[in-house]
C-alpha cells in the first residue's frame, strides 16, 4: 500500500473509531449508565483521535536535495516545485507544513530577532500576533510558490549582533549573513496534510546546534526521520557531524523509524557508463554509506528526488520507477504509518473496550436482578401474609446493610481524596518551575561549559528527587485504594474490579530521556560554541518547558485517576440501591392484589427484553472494535515478517 493509500486507510479508521465512540456515548445515555468518569474518558479518546498527527522530519546539510525530496514525496500534485528547491535556493529556517482546520491557508514567519528573547517557539505558536502572517491562495500553486520564496530570505548583520542571537562564534568578525526568519509555519488543505501528516523541514547543522527546541523536542518527537545525503559527495565531514550529534541518537531510540536517503543518484551516471555499471556504482555507494553509519542496507534508499518529482508531475511511470522514490514511499507507508496506527489503536481500544466490558457486566447484573424480581413476584401468589412479612423484614435488613455500605463508601472516598490531594501537591508544576529557576540562576553565574552542564545536571537531580517523592506518595495512594476495595469485599461481599491505576513509571522514563538528551546537547560542539547566556536561556526554556509539561500531564492523569478510582465501587453500590428499592416496591405491591402483580410481572418481561436487546447492541459494538484490533495484529505480524 503506497503512502497516500495508507494515509487514507488510517484516516478512515480514525473516522470509524470516532463514530463508534459517539454511538457508544448515546448507548450509555439510553441505558442510564453514563457517569462523569466514563464521559471524560471517552472525550479524552475522541480528542486523542482528532489531534493525532504523524510528523516526518527531514534532516540534512545544505544542498543535499532535501526540499526537492519533500516536493517529490508529498507535493508533486501541485504540478510545480511548490517549495523552493532549485540549485542555490535553500530554505533557511525550520519549516513545518500541516493543515490547520481552524484557519484559512497561511504562511507564518517568526522573526529571527526573537532569538534574543526567553520565549520558546512553542510559546510563540500560541500567540499568532508575533508572526508575520501571509495568506496563501491554495487555488493557485504559482502564487503559493511565490509566497514560499520568503523561506529563502537572509539579512546581513554585524558579527556582534549575530553573537547575541547565538548565530556566530566568538572568532567571527565583520558582517554576517543570517536567516531572516527563525521558524516558519505553513498550513494549507493539501490532501495528504488534511489526513494528519506534518512535515518538518530542518536546515543544516548550524541551525540544529543553535536551537535546542529542535533537537530536544521537535526531532525526537517525530514518528519518522529522513536523513538526506548526496550521492555525488558521499558522507562528508559535516554530514558525519550531523549524524553523530543529532541523527544517530534518534536512530538508537527509534531503530525502525529512520531512513537514510542517498539522493542525486542521477549524477553518478554518464554517457560512457552502462546501466549495469551505474547500478553497481549505486550499490557500492549504498554499502559504503551503510558501513559508515553502522546501519542495515535496507534502510538506505538510493534515489533521485529530481527524477521522482518530474516523473510524478508528468505521470511518467518509467521515470518514477527509475528514480527509486517508491522504495522510500513503501518504507514510510508500511513501517511508520502502520506503527503509528498501532500505537493509537492500543491507546483508544484498550480504554473503550474496558469500559464496554464493565457496562456489559452491569447489564448482566441488572438482567439477573430483573429475572430474580420476576421470580419473586410469581412466588408471592402462593405466599401467606406471614411469609410476606418475613420477606419484608429481611429486605429491611438488606436496606440497613446498604446504608452502612454507603456510609463506609463516603468515609473511604474522603480519606482517598485527601491522599490524592497530597499527591497532587507533590506534582504541582509550580515546584518544577522553582527548580528550573534555581538551575537557571546557577547556570547564568557560571562562565564555563562544565559549570553550565553542572547547573543543568543539578536541575535534573532536583526533578528526579521530586519524581521519587511522587513515586512514594503514589504507592501510598495505591495501597489505600487496595485496602478500600478489600474491605468492601471482605465486610460487604462486594467483589468489584478496580479501574486502571496511575502509572508513575511513564513519567520517570520521559524525565530520564529528557535528562539524557539535555546533557547530550549541552556536551555538543555547537552548544559549546554558542554564546553562554544564549545557551542558558534556550536550554532552560526548552528543557524547563518540557519538564513542566511532563508534570502537568502527570497532574492531569492523577486527577483522572482520582475520578475513576472508586467509580466501579460507587456504581455497584448504586445498583445495590436500585435492587433494594425494587424489592421493597414488590413487597408493597402484594397487598394491592393480583392485578398489580400481573402488571409488574409484565413490565419486568418488557424490561428483560429491552436489556437483552441493548446488551446485544453493546456486544456488536465490542465485536466491531475487536475486529479492528485483530486486523491490527495481522498488519503487525506482516510488517515484522517484512522487517
Amino acid at each position: 500500500m503506497n503512502l497516500d493509500a495508507q494515509l487514507r486507510s488510517y484516516d478512515l479508521w480514525k473516522q470509524s473509531m470516532t463514530d463508534s465512540i459517539k454511538v457508544y456515548q448515546h448507548w450509555l445515555d439510553a441505558m442510564s449508565l453514563t457517569d462523569t468518569e466514563t464521559e471524560l474518558m471517552l472525550i479524552k479518546n475522541l480528542r486523542l483521535i482528532e489531534k493525532d498527527t504523524i510528523t516526518i522530519a527531514f534532516a540534512a546539510e545544505f544542498s543535499r536535495g532535501k526540499t526537492e525530496l519533500i516536493n517529490a514525496l508529498f507535493f508533486s500534485s501541485a504540478g510545480i516545485r511548490l517549495l523552493p528547491s532549485s540549485p542555490g535556493r535553500t530554505t533557511m529556517c525550520p519549516t513545518e507544513l500541516f493543515y490547520d482546520r481552524k484557519a484559512a491557508p497561511y504562511l507564518r514567519l517568526l522573526d529571527i530577532e526573537t532569538r534574543a528573547n526567553d520565549t520558546s517557539i512553542e510559546d510563540y505558536k500560541r500567540d499568532p500576533k508575533h508572526w508575520v502572517h501571509i495568506e496563501l491562495d491554495d487555488d493557485s500553486p504559482e502564487k503559493m510558490q511565490d509566497s514560499f520564496l520568503q523561506l529563502l530570505k537572509t539579512k546581513t548583520v554585524s558579527a556582534a549582533h549575530a553573537k547575541e542571537l547565538g548565530l556566530a562564534t566568538e572568532e567571527v568578525e565583520g558582517e554576517v549573513t543570517i536567516p531572516a526568519w527563525r521558524h516558519a509555519l505553513v498550513s494549507f488543505p493539501h490532501p495528504i496534510l488534511e489526513k494528519g501528516l506534518t512535515v518538518l523541514d530542518t536546515p543544516g547543522l548550524n541551525a540544529l546546534g543553535s536551537e535546542p527546541e529542535l533537537t530536544l523536542s521537535m526531532l525526537p518527537n517525530a514518528q519518522a526521520m529522513i536523513f538526506v545525503l548526496a550521492a555525488d559527495t558521499g558522507v562528508t565531514q559535516s554530514d558525519m557531524a550531523m549524524w553523530k550529534q543529532y541523527v544517530q541518537g534518534y536512530s538508537n531510540k527509534h531503530p525502525h523509524s529512520l531512513a537514510v536517503v542517498l539522493n542525486k543518484i542521477d549524477t553518478l551516471s554518464d554517457e560512457l557508463m552502462s546501466d549495469d555499471e551505474w547500478t553497481q556504482s549505486i550499490h557500492k555507494q549504498t554499502l559504503e554509506t551503510a558501513g559508515l553509519l553502522n546501519l542495515e542496507e535496507q534502510v538506505i534508499f538510493p534515489l533521485s528526488a529530481k527524477q521522482g518529482l518530474i516523473g510524478n508531475i508528468k505521470k511518467n511511470q518509467q521515470m518514477i520507477s527509475a528514480s527509486g522514490i517508491q522504495g522510500l514511499e513503501i518504507f514510510l507507508s508500511d513501517r511508520i504509518l502502520s506503527s503509528q496506527k498501532e500505537i493509537l489503536q492500543h491507546k483508544v481500544i484498550s480504554d473503550v473496550v474496558d469500559s464496554m466490558k464493565l457496562a456489559n457486566s452491569v447489564l448482566t447484573s441488572r438482567l439477573q436482578h430483573v429475572v430474580n424480581h420476576t421470580n419473586e413476584l410469581n412466588g408471592f401468589y402462593s405466599k401467606s401474609e406471614e411469609a410476606t412479612a418475613e420477606l419484608l423484614l429481611e429486605t429491611r435488613k438488606e436496606q440497613t446493610a446498604y446504608k452502612q455500605n454507603l456510609a463506609h463508601l463516603k468515609t473511604s472516598r474522603h480519606i482517598f481524596y485527601t491522599q490524592i490531594a497530597d499527591l497532587l501537591e507533590v506534582v504541582n508544576p509550580k515546584r518544577v518551575s522553582y527548580l528550573i529557576d534555581e538551575g537557571r540562576e546557577q547556570m547564568s553565574k557560571s562562565w564555563t561549559s562544565v559549570g553550565i552542564r553542572q547547573g543543568m545536571k543539578s536541575s535534573f537531580e532536583g526533578l528526579n528527587s521530586l519524581l521519587n517523592e511522587t513515586l512514594s506518595t503514589t504507592q501510598a495512594s495505591i495501597k489505600l485504594l487496595d485496602a478500600i476495595y478489600k474491605r468492601f469485599k471482605d465486610e460487604h461481599n462486594l467483589d468489584v474490579e478496580q479501574a486502571a491505576r496511575f502509572d508513575i513509571k511513564v513519567y520517570q522514563q520521559r524525565l530520564d530521556k529528557l535528562l539524557r538528551d539535555g546533557l547530550e546537547f549541552s556536551s555538543s560542539s555547537e552548544a559549546a560554541l554558542t554564546e553562554q547566556n544564549t545557551l542558558t536561556k534556550r536550554f532552560v526554556n526548552t528543557v524547563g518547558a518540557q519538564a513542566i509539561s511532563i508534570f502537568e500531564q502527570a497532574q492531569a492523569d492523577i486527577n483522572r485517576w482520582k475520578s475513576m478510582a472508586l467509580a466501579n465501587l460507587i456504581r455497584e453500590v448504586s445498583e445495590q440501591k436500585k435492587l433494594m428499592e425494587s424489592k421493597l416496591d414488590s413487597l408493597r405491591s402484594v397487598s394491592a392484589g393480583k392485578n398489580e402483580l400481573d402488571d409488574k410481572i409484565a413490565n419486568n418481561k418488557i424490561l428483560e427484553t429491552e436489556i437483552k436487546e441493548r446488551q446485544a447492541q453493546l456486544l456488536h459494538m465490542m465485536d466491531q472494535i475487536n475486529i479492528s484490533a485483530e486486523s491490527l495484529e495481522v498488519e503487525k505480524s506482516v510488517r515484522q515478517e517484512a522487517i
